[in-house]
């Protein structure tokens, strides 16, 4: 609860402020993807309905995080794409991930630390959540 307590207090400073959770959320998949993936394949990862993962979509796109491109292969899927500025969004929201972790870990002696840090590598990433991979391509 500590380390929570931690991370939401320090939480005003993130990137990503101006995003609600669920766009933030569609950016970090699509970032850490480090590849397009369809509409569908974004919301089964984060357990959103297409038409919400739409509106979700039109906003990030409005916003210039991320651009809409037709499937390679099936013309009824829409492919989902950082742009530039979303890109550059996901890398310092990661920083700032990373700045978060080194500060609730300062207190730890060296040992420790790399317990903590080879047990979260050992957590699965989101994507092995069991949805089907619809990557673009």
């Amino acid at each position: 609860m500590r380390l929570l307590h931690f991370m939401d207090a320090a939480s005003v400073g993130r990137p990503t402020m101006e995003l609600d959770l669920r766009t933030r959320r569609v950016v970090q998949v699509l970032g850490l993807s480090k590849r397009p993936l369809t509409i569908i394949a974004v919301g089964q990862r984060l357990g959103i309905s297409p038409s919400t993962m739409t509106g979700l979509a039109d906003r990030l796109e409005q916003q210039g995080y991320l651009a809409r491109r037709p499937h390679a292969s099936d013309r009824r899927a829409t492919v989902l794409a950082l742009t530039r500025k979303g890109s550059i969004l996901f890398r310092r929201e990661l920083d700032f991930y990373r700045r978060l972790i080194d500060q609730a870990l300062a207190p730890l002696g060296e040992r420790e630390r790399k317990l903590i840090l080879r047990a979260l590598e050992r957590l699965p990433a989101p994507e092995s959540n069991g949805a089907e991979d619809q990557s673009a391509g």
